[in-house]
Protein backbone atom coordinates (compact mmCIF):
# COMPACT_ATOMS: atom_id res chain seq x y z
CA UNK A 1 0.00 0.00 0.00
CA UNK A 2 1.68 2.95 -0.84
CA UNK A 3 1.42 6.02 1.80
CA UNK A 4 0.96 9.43 0.23
CA UNK A 5 3.17 12.19 2.40
CA UNK A 6 3.50 15.81 1.71
CA UNK A 7 6.40 14.86 -0.75
CA UNK A 8 4.62 12.45 -3.14
CA UNK A 9 1.72 14.89 -3.56
CA UNK A 10 3.63 18.11 -4.48
CA UNK A 11 3.82 18.41 -8.31
CA UNK A 12 7.20 18.54 -9.71
CA UNK A 13 8.77 22.30 -10.55
CA UNK A 14 8.18 22.09 -14.05
CA UNK A 15 4.28 20.94 -13.84
CA UNK A 16 4.11 24.12 -11.62
CA UNK A 17 5.66 26.44 -13.56
CA UNK A 18 3.54 24.97 -16.42
CA UNK A 19 0.35 25.63 -14.25
CA UNK A 20 1.54 28.90 -13.33
CA UNK A 21 2.27 30.08 -16.75
CA UNK A 22 -1.66 28.62 -17.81
CA UNK A 23 -2.87 30.83 -15.47
CA UNK A 24 -1.22 33.84 -16.20
CA UNK A 25 -2.36 33.38 -20.04
CA UNK A 26 -5.82 33.21 -18.51
CA UNK A 27 -5.76 36.02 -16.52
CA UNK A 28 -3.95 38.10 -19.10
CA UNK A 29 -6.90 36.80 -21.93
CA UNK A 30 -9.51 37.71 -19.15
CA UNK A 31 -8.50 41.68 -18.61
CA UNK A 32 -8.07 41.58 -22.36
CA UNK A 33 -11.55 40.83 -22.97
CA UNK A 34 -12.70 43.05 -19.81
CA UNK A 35 -10.70 45.77 -21.97
CA UNK A 36 -12.29 44.99 -25.29
CA UNK A 37 -15.82 45.31 -23.84
CA UNK A 38 -14.69 48.89 -21.98
CA UNK A 39 -13.54 49.57 -25.31
CA UNK A 40 -16.99 49.32 -27.39
CA UNK A 41 -18.81 51.40 -24.83
CA UNK A 42 -16.34 54.34 -25.11
CA UNK A 43 -16.30 54.14 -29.07
CA UNK A 44 -20.46 54.52 -28.38
CA UNK A 45 -19.68 57.48 -25.70
CA UNK A 46 -17.44 59.12 -28.15
CA UNK A 47 -19.57 59.47 -30.87
CA UNK A 48 -22.42 60.42 -28.02
CA UNK A 49 -21.04 63.11 -26.13
CA UNK A 50 -17.99 64.28 -28.00
CA UNK A 51 -18.72 64.25 -31.78
CA UNK A 52 -22.51 64.74 -30.99
CA UNK A 53 -23.79 62.50 -33.68
CA UNK A 54 -26.27 59.48 -33.71
CA UNK A 55 -24.30 56.73 -35.13
CA UNK A 56 -24.81 57.70 -38.93
CA UNK A 57 -22.38 56.02 -41.49
CA UNK A 58 -19.31 58.73 -40.72
CA UNK A 59 -19.37 57.91 -37.19
CA UNK A 60 -16.69 56.19 -35.01
CA UNK A 61 -18.44 53.06 -34.44
CA UNK A 62 -19.58 52.76 -37.70
CA UNK A 63 -15.86 53.85 -39.22
CA UNK A 64 -14.46 51.53 -36.67
CA UNK A 65 -17.02 48.03 -37.33
CA UNK A 66 -15.72 48.62 -41.23
CA UNK A 67 -12.13 48.54 -40.56
CA UNK A 68 -12.88 45.51 -38.33
CA UNK A 69 -14.40 43.27 -40.90
CA UNK A 70 -11.88 44.63 -43.47
CA UNK A 71 -9.33 43.83 -41.21
CA UNK A 72 -10.67 40.19 -40.71
CA UNK A 73 -11.30 39.85 -44.55
CA UNK A 74 -7.45 40.84 -45.30
CA UNK A 75 -6.65 38.41 -42.20
CA UNK A 76 -8.54 35.58 -44.05
CA UNK A 77 -7.14 36.18 -47.56
CA UNK A 78 -3.64 36.20 -46.23
CA UNK A 79 -4.09 33.03 -44.29
CA UNK A 80 -5.71 31.36 -47.46
CA UNK A 81 -2.79 32.17 -49.85
CA UNK A 82 -0.21 30.70 -47.02
CA UNK A 83 -1.93 27.83 -46.32
CA UNK A 84 -3.08 25.61 -48.88
CA UNK A 85 -4.10 22.70 -46.24
CA UNK A 86 -7.27 24.95 -45.35
CA UNK A 87 -7.24 27.70 -48.77
CA UNK A 88 -11.05 26.25 -49.46
CA UNK A 89 -12.18 26.92 -45.93
CA UNK A 90 -10.36 30.41 -45.72
CA UNK A 91 -11.59 31.36 -49.14
CA UNK A 92 -15.62 30.38 -48.12
CA UNK A 93 -14.64 32.70 -44.53
CA UNK A 94 -13.25 35.38 -46.52
CA UNK A 95 -16.02 35.53 -49.03
CA UNK A 96 -18.77 35.47 -46.26
CA UNK A 97 -16.70 38.77 -44.81
CA UNK A 98 -16.19 40.57 -47.48
CA UNK A 99 -20.09 40.68 -48.47
CA UNK A 100 -20.43 41.40 -44.82
CA UNK A 101 -18.03 44.35 -45.42
CA UNK A 102 -19.90 45.39 -48.59
CA UNK A 103 -23.16 45.61 -46.50
CA UNK A 104 -21.90 47.47 -43.70
CA UNK A 105 -21.03 49.79 -46.02
CA UNK A 106 -24.61 49.82 -48.17
CA UNK A 107 -25.18 53.52 -47.63
CA UNK A 108 -22.29 54.27 -49.68
CA UNK A 109 -23.40 52.26 -52.76
CA UNK A 110 -26.61 54.06 -52.68
CA UNK A 111 -24.99 57.07 -53.76
CA UNK A 112 -24.56 55.12 -57.16
CA UNK A 113 -28.21 53.70 -56.97
CA UNK A 114 -29.99 52.53 -54.07
CA UNK A 115 -29.28 48.93 -53.34
CA UNK A 116 -26.07 48.87 -55.56
CA UNK A 117 -24.55 46.83 -52.94
CA UNK A 118 -25.99 43.68 -54.35
CA UNK A 119 -23.94 43.54 -57.14
CA UNK A 120 -20.47 43.92 -56.04
CA UNK A 121 -21.66 41.46 -53.23
CA UNK A 122 -23.32 39.42 -55.78
CA UNK A 123 -19.80 39.47 -57.50
CA UNK A 124 -17.80 38.62 -54.95
CA UNK A 125 -20.39 35.92 -53.73
CA UNK A 126 -19.85 34.20 -57.33
CA UNK A 127 -16.11 34.02 -57.54
CA UNK A 128 -15.59 32.91 -53.88
CA UNK A 129 -18.15 30.15 -54.67
CA UNK A 130 -16.22 29.27 -57.67
CA UNK A 131 -12.30 29.70 -55.72
CA UNK A 132 -14.07 27.08 -53.28
CA UNK A 133 -15.22 25.01 -55.16
CA UNK A 134 -11.46 24.40 -56.97
CA UNK A 135 -10.24 23.87 -53.13
CA UNK A 136 -12.95 21.72 -52.21
CA UNK A 137 -11.02 19.27 -50.80
CA UNK A 138 -9.96 21.52 -48.14
CA UNK A 139 -12.88 23.15 -47.29
CA UNK A 140 -15.10 20.70 -45.05
CA UNK A 141 -12.62 19.27 -42.88
CA UNK A 142 -10.35 22.31 -42.23
CA UNK A 143 -13.78 24.04 -41.54
CA UNK A 144 -14.72 21.45 -39.08
CA UNK A 145 -11.12 21.13 -37.26
CA UNK A 146 -10.90 25.18 -37.17
CA UNK A 147 -14.51 26.11 -35.84
CA UNK A 148 -13.59 23.19 -32.84
CA UNK A 149 -10.93 25.48 -31.00
CA UNK A 150 -11.23 27.69 -28.13
CA UNK A 151 -10.48 31.21 -29.89
CA UNK A 152 -12.92 30.22 -32.88
CA UNK A 153 -15.56 29.87 -30.50
CA UNK A 154 -15.44 33.63 -29.92
CA UNK A 155 -15.81 34.18 -33.28
CA UNK A 156 -18.98 32.09 -33.32
CA UNK A 157 -20.41 33.92 -30.33
CA UNK A 158 -19.54 37.26 -32.45
CA UNK A 159 -21.37 36.28 -35.19
CA UNK A 160 -24.47 35.64 -33.63
CA UNK A 161 -24.63 38.13 -31.47
CA UNK A 162 -24.19 40.72 -34.79
CA UNK A 163 -25.75 38.91 -37.43
CA UNK A 164 -29.00 37.47 -34.72
CA UNK A 165 -29.19 39.01 -31.57
CA UNK A 166 -28.32 42.38 -32.25
CA UNK A 167 -31.29 42.66 -34.97
CA UNK A 168 -33.75 41.41 -32.39
CA UNK A 169 -33.02 43.44 -30.02
CA UNK A 170 -32.02 46.18 -31.85
CA UNK A 171 -35.79 46.04 -33.86
CA UNK A 172 -37.97 49.51 -33.79
CA UNK A 173 -41.49 47.55 -32.36
CA UNK A 174 -39.77 46.46 -29.31
CA UNK A 175 -38.31 49.80 -28.26
CA UNK A 176 -41.68 51.60 -29.41
CA UNK A 177 -43.30 49.33 -27.24
CA UNK A 178 -40.78 49.78 -24.45
CA UNK A 179 -40.33 53.59 -24.47
CA UNK A 180 -43.97 54.09 -25.44
CA UNK A 181 -44.97 57.85 -25.94
CA UNK A 182 -41.15 58.37 -24.93
CA UNK A 183 -39.52 56.59 -27.89
CA UNK A 184 -36.06 57.74 -28.98
CA UNK A 185 -35.24 56.29 -32.48
CA UNK A 186 -31.64 57.27 -31.42
CA UNK A 187 -31.43 55.44 -28.02
CA UNK A 188 -32.56 51.92 -30.48
CA UNK A 189 -29.48 53.01 -32.66
CA UNK A 190 -27.22 53.25 -29.92
CA UNK A 191 -28.36 49.80 -28.43
CA UNK A 192 -28.13 48.08 -32.07
CA UNK A 193 -24.80 49.61 -32.80
CA UNK A 194 -23.22 49.14 -29.94
CA UNK A 195 -24.15 45.10 -30.32
CA UNK A 196 -23.02 45.12 -33.75
CA UNK A 197 -19.26 46.72 -32.37
CA UNK A 198 -19.35 44.22 -29.91
CA UNK A 199 -20.11 41.14 -32.29
CA UNK A 200 -17.30 42.20 -35.02
CA UNK A 201 -14.70 43.15 -31.38
CA UNK A 202 -15.03 39.44 -30.84
CA UNK A 203 -14.82 37.96 -34.16
CA UNK A 204 -11.56 39.99 -34.58
CA UNK A 205 -10.25 39.31 -31.19
CA UNK A 206 -11.05 35.69 -32.37
CA UNK A 207 -9.21 35.40 -35.58
CA UNK A 208 -6.30 37.24 -34.28
CA UNK A 209 -5.21 34.55 -31.49
CA UNK A 210 -6.30 32.27 -33.82
CA UNK A 211 -3.68 33.55 -36.44
CA UNK A 212 -1.16 34.62 -34.35
CA UNK A 213 -0.81 32.06 -31.80
CA UNK A 214 2.34 29.06 -31.93
CA UNK A 215 1.07 26.85 -33.99
CA UNK A 216 -1.55 28.74 -35.49
CA UNK A 217 -4.92 26.99 -35.86
CA UNK A 218 -6.20 28.28 -38.91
Amino acid sequence: MTILTEQTLRLPRSSRSDTAHQLLAILSEFLTLVALLIAVVAVILVDIRILENRLGELSLTELLQSALVLGMVLTFVTCAYLNARSRGCLIALSTLFACMLIRENDAFFDLIRHGFWVIPAGIIAVVGATCCYLNRDSLAEPFVRYFRTRHATLIHLGFLLLMVFSRLFGTGSLWQFVMGADYNAVIKTVVQEGLELLGYALMAYGLFMSSTRRPATI
